[in-house]
């Protein structure tokens, strides 16, 4: 039994061995080849026509040595499909656990088991074999390869260690990613994080002079495989400036670019210059802004060797100085003083709050959210607030907490806001995530959770089509229409939802017409309902039926059946706040 075991094994790894040989053979070889590889994938789908596209031409790269170009889409195909993880240290072992970078190849191309009479031209072995000529060709072999199952899926993974990573990561343009930092795509913004901590970030002083008394150098930053060069100065009144002028455009967004992305707040001007008789692109960054919080460190050190060599220079005085170089050692936070804590409470739920220690602190934080939109109190049942407060008094405690609908709200505005209102909830994000992190990875994901909530807040619109199971059954669903609004009952105030369907199954189509009707219990607690008729076609369980059908499309997934009704709870008006209409009417999707 050993024996026959050990032979279908060696069969089975002969088998793979030539299918990865030919393919490598015939993907990588030019020739009568090339005609065979076009025709095949004119019939595949578009994704694996990118996929060949770009790994071929990574492969022209390669071969003709160009390394950047390279480095550039491996990075850009690590970002988006891999993953990089670096060190880290169990606590309760001490034992540090070796990063790796992975690149995940083949995840969508082939199944475990094909139907009878499928047959794959194109599997995760073609594409495997591909990616990894192409990276030998390009001296980027992955150092381990894993074969990885999932459900029916199989696919590959190719690993590097941190060490051989950093080869191609650190020649990358990886300031491209950095705008990922703005909230919403928060893998990528996780992802980015670490390849800066793969390639490090640097920062050098050059050409320091304090000639005239105008104390001055050029100030080197390296950030992948790019470099930028800028003029730091001491101003007038001890103000540290960076500084770059330039005629041409695309070179001083390319430099504002890579500031932002190692942190600093960074935007490009336009002024006449009449010496030159043309306009000149100009970044001008303040003190404070290079200071912040979210300013990378060797940037900060940097810059704080700059106010060294002023006051050896005699300069800056010793006062002013240590002032200075404090602020940029321990870094600014953006908000101040203003410090949200995190926490998991006994019930799981996210607790956000900052306990102010003075009345100037608590208006303080009170007003910087009601800066953003957010709101502390309004009128009518249906009102959403935000945060709740209560302002420090002797002998009583003072608080601001953000409440689980805020925590959405400053989600959704990170992503969807519109100018200074969306660039603070995405400090406040950046924040609030670090705080979470630092309590633990339950944590950071539970507040993940919430952001990405709100991330969809308002994102869908009628008409929405799709396929649900219904006891058993598929059927298709289009919304047709959905209107929502606040109104007044005789008892009570109502988020009523109403929606126009359709439900096809098999030859018959039935349009259906449901109202939503949600009302808060007197603590607070939201319920709702909707009406199943005995009087509607196919009788009250065909409406049932596809009522349910309805609910499932629009992304609600819990509810009681009751005698003529299906119960709702407020997990229904969380899922159907994906839906612009209701979003509207809640007063929640609107720039600020």
């Amino acid at each position: 039994m050993a024996e026959e075991v050990v032979q279908e094994l060696r069969r089975v790894y002969e088998k793979a061995v030539k299918e990865v040989g030919g393919t490598l053979d015939r993907y990588t070889q030019p020739g009568e080849h090339w005609a065979g590889v076009a025709r095949e994938m004119a019939f595949e789908n578009a994704s694996l026509t990118r996929f060949f596209l770009s790994w071929l031409s990574a492969y022209l790269w390669a071969a003709e040595g160009d390394k950047r170009a390279v480095a550039d889409f491996l990075t850009a195909a690590v970002m988006g499909d891999g993953s990089i993880q670096t060190a880290v240290r169990r606590e309760e072992s001490g034992v540090e656990l070796a990063g790796d970078v992975r690149l995940t190849v083949g995840r969508f191309s082939a199944k475990k088991k094909k139907k009878r009479g499928e047959v794959e031209k194109v599997t995760h072995i073609h594409k495997a074999a591909l990616a990894l000529g192409v990276l030998k060709a390009a001296g980027h072999a992955p150092e381990r390869v894993y074969a990885k199952v999932g459900g029916e899926r199989v696919w590959f993974e190719l690993a590097w260690g941190v060490d051989k990573a950093r080869e191609f990561l650190s020649s990358a343009s990886l300031w491209l990613y950095a705008v990922e930092l703005a909230g919403g795509a928060d893998e990528i913004r996780i992802k980015y994080l670490r390849a800066l901590e793969v390639v490090g970030v640097e920062a050098r002083l050059e050409g320091f002079t304090a000639e005239g008394k105008r104390p001055r150098a050029r100030l080197v930053v390296r950030l992948g495989g790019d470099t930028a060069e800028y003029s730091i100065r001491l101003r007038e009144g001890n103000a540290v400036v960076l500084e770059f002028n330039t005629t041409r455009r695309e070179e001083a967004e390319r430099r504002a670019a890579l500031l932002r992305a190692v942190g600093v707040k960074a935007e490009v001007d336009k002024y006449y210059d009449k010496s030159r008789g043309r306009d000149v692109w100009h970044i001008d960054v303040s003190t404070n802004a290079l200071a912040a919080e979210s300013v990378h460190e060797a940037v900060r050190k940097a810059v704080a060797e700059f106010l060294k060599k002023c006051r050896e220079a005699g300069v800056l005085g010793e006062e002013a100085y240590r002032r200075l170089a404090a602020k940029f050692e321990r870094g600014m936070p953006e908000w101040g003083e203003v410090r949200f804590s995190v926490r998991l409470t006994g019930s799981g739920a996210v607790e956000v709050v900052y306990r102010p220690q003075s009345p100037q602190s608590f208006s303080k934080a009170v007003e910087l959210l009601r800066g953003l939109g957010m709101r502390d109190s309004c009128e009518g049942v249906w009102c959403v607030v935000h945060f709740t407060a209560r302002e420090p008094r002797e002998g009583e405690e003072g608080f601001v907490r953000i409440t689980a609908h805020g925590l959405r709200y400053i989600g959704w505005l990170a992503l969807h806001g519109e100018g200074g209102a969306r660039e603070k909830a995405q400090r406040l994000k950046e924040m609030l995530l670090k705080e979470a992190e630092r309590r633990g990875e339950e944590v950071r994901r539970r507040l993940e959770e919430y952001f990405r909530e709100g991330e969809q807040w308002g994102t869908v619109k009628p008409p929405i089509e799709k396929e649900v199971e219904v006891e058993g059954r598929r059927v298709r669903v289009r919304v047709e229409e959905v209107e929502a609004g606040v109104k007044q009952g005789k008892t009570r105030e109502h988020l009523v939802v109403k929606i126009r369907a359709k439900v096809f199954e098999g030859d018959s189509e039935v349009t259906l017409e449901k109202e939503a009707r949600f009302y808060k219990k007197s603590g607070g607690e939201i319920m709702g309902y909707v009406v199943i008729h005995a009087s509607a076609e196919g009788g009250r369980e065909a409406d049932y039926a596809r009522t349910t059908a309805v609910l499932k499309t629009l992304g609600v997934d819990k509810w009681i059946r009751e005698k003529g009704r299906i119960q709702l709870t407020s997990g229904a008006v969380d899922a159907l706040m994906r839906l612009e209409p209701v979003c509207a009417a809640l007063g929640q999707c609107r720039k600020t």
